[in-house]
């Protein structure tokens, strides 16, 4: 069984040694907080809660937790499993737990509502949010965190990742993209003329931010944050809307969005996960009706930009999670064969059990084919079982094997990716233009083809001759016996 909430998970993590507290005076605006953060990830070090930030010793919130799911690890701990957990058997997990959702119920109240700030005393500066990059536009106290909405029409809630950026003490600029779920919710919300109302949810149980970060068909992300932490959702509504939050949660910033492109100001630019900034432009603005806490409120954040060499957190919570979203829409359209898949930063890796002429086509239909089309990575690689899928130069290789680069290399014209790809010009990263960026996908099939390559006696019915790297039988396990009196 999961967390309870964000304080329940930074015991487990102190508990498991998991835990780094940072009492030194840490400054939030010259970007050593983030360098810290940014240094113990690439350490492979533990969480961190800052408890000493410049500014911010007194006050409304004095603390700051970053890291919590940098490891696989923890993303292991954080659905109960055992922190040496293989990766392979996280996607398998989520996979199984994603297949069976379970469902929230609503309480009354919760620690949530401790605090309620409304009218003048509203303000996000009183929150320690750092200056994630030099060059961010602003404070973005939208990172790691929740943000709710509801669909007008279905009445379905849903919670996503989008970014945010303090524009004022009432005031979060938003990237908020038309062909998310967030994003078809506001463009029925504008059909009617109405305000869209938001709540973000900053500090709960890490499975929420897992479910919140993967962009499932239909279901609801508290069904699938329950499924993951095998226990239901506590929720509370919200104060100022009909929204429903986490009942324990640490923050929660209640708002409207106009759906008056007059009210847009201007966002960005921000680091982004493709390791480059994002641009500024006017953007859609969340006025905030209400903030609710608890006391001794802990915000939750941290840098979401990659750096050469460096991975970000959410690498090792979401990529298991998204490759088990994959799995499943495979095994929803009927695709055998599936051995394992890996989501790496960018791109995708797909092991199949190849039995007949396309069948790695068929995978790649079926994906572009389907919700998850604009968060595909834009290259998709398909593999046989020969191939180690979790190392790069395995999939290298076995692209420079198996496909031939005039048959083998698919372009797929989705024009519907992600708006933040570097590659696309200014005018197809438009967002609010094309409801999306203007990105096509690849698939490389490196996989064996069966109309060049038929099945030879010789080879001991192989369609590729044998590996001359494969010893005679008997062979490894006779090296290995002696291998001390070899001298080593």
């Amino acid at each position: 069984m999961g967390s309870k909430d964000l304080r329940a998970w930074i015991e487990t993590l102190e508990a498991e040694g998991e835990l780094k507290r940072i009492k030194a005076e840490v400054d939030w605006e010259g970007g050593e907080l983030s360098a810290i953060a940014w240094a113990a990830i690439a350490q492979q070090g533990p969480a961190l809660l800052f408890e000493n930030i410049r500014d911010y010793k007194k006050g409304r919130c004095t603390k700051l937790f970053a890291n919590g799911l940098a490891s696989f690890g923890r993303t292991a701990m954080m659905m109960g499993l055992p922190k040496d957990t293989p990766r392979e058997k996280l996607t398998e997990v989520m996979a199984k737990r994603y297949k069976e959702p379970v469902k929230p119920v609503h309480v009354k109240t919760g620690p949530v509502k401790e605090n309620i700030i409304k009218g003048r005393d509203i303000d996000l500066f009183s929150f320690p949010v750092p200056k994630w990059n030099h060059l961010d536009g602003g404070r973005y106290i939208n990172t790691y965190c929740a943000v709710v909405t509801r669909d007008p029409d279905k009445g379905q809630l849903n919670a996503g990742i989008y970014r945010g950026m303090i524009s004022g003490k009432n005031k979060i600029g938003v990237y908020l993209v038309p062909v998310k779920d967030w994003g078809l919710h506001y463009s029925k919300y504008q059909a009617m003329g109405k305000p869209m109302p938001v709540a973000v949810v900053y500090g709960w149980d890490p499975a929420l931010l897992v479910a919140a970060g993967t962009a499932f068909s239909s279901e609801c992300e508290y069904d699938m944050a329950g499924s993951l932490r095998q226990e239901p959702v506590e929720l509370v509504s919200c104060e100022t809307s009909d929204l429903e939050v986490p009942a324990s949660a640490e923050i929660v910033v209640e708002g409207f969005i106009s759906p008056d492109p007059a009210t847009y100001e201007m966002e960005g630019p921000f680091g982004e996960w493709t390791g480059f900034y994002g641009e500024a432009k006017k953007r859609p603005v969340m006025e905030v009706s209400c903030i609710t806490h608890r006391n001794d409120p802990i915000f939750r954040g941290g840098p979401i930009g990659r750096r050469p060499g460096t991975a970000i957190e959410a690498k090792f919570c979401m990529e298991p999670s998204w490759s088990a979203l994959y799995w499943n829409i495979l095994d929803s359209q009927g695709v055998p064969g599936v051995l394992d898949i890996m989501k790496g930063h960018m791109y995708l890796a797909i092991k199949i059990h190849k039995t007949y002429q396309g069948q790695a086509r068929q995978v790649a239909a079926a994906l572009w084919g389907s919700k998850a089309t604009s968060e595909l990575p834009r290259i998709l690689i398909v593999v046989e079982e020969d191939v180690d899928i979790y190392k790069p130069d395995a999939l290298l290789y076995a692209c420079a094997v198996y496909a031939d680069f005039k048959e083998d290399l698919v372009v797929f014209p989705a024009e519907l990716g992600a708006g933040l790809a570097p590659i696309l010009s200014l005018e197809e990263r438009d967002e609010l233009k094309w409801g999306a960026g203007l990105e096509n996908k690849l698939l490389i099939d490196a996989t064996t083809n069966w109309r060049t390559h038929p099945i030879c006696p010789e080879w001991g019915n192989r369609r590729y001759p044998p590996s001359c790297a494969e010893p005679p039988p008997g062979i490894t396990e006779l090296v290995q016996r002696r291998w001390k009196e070899y001298g080593f």
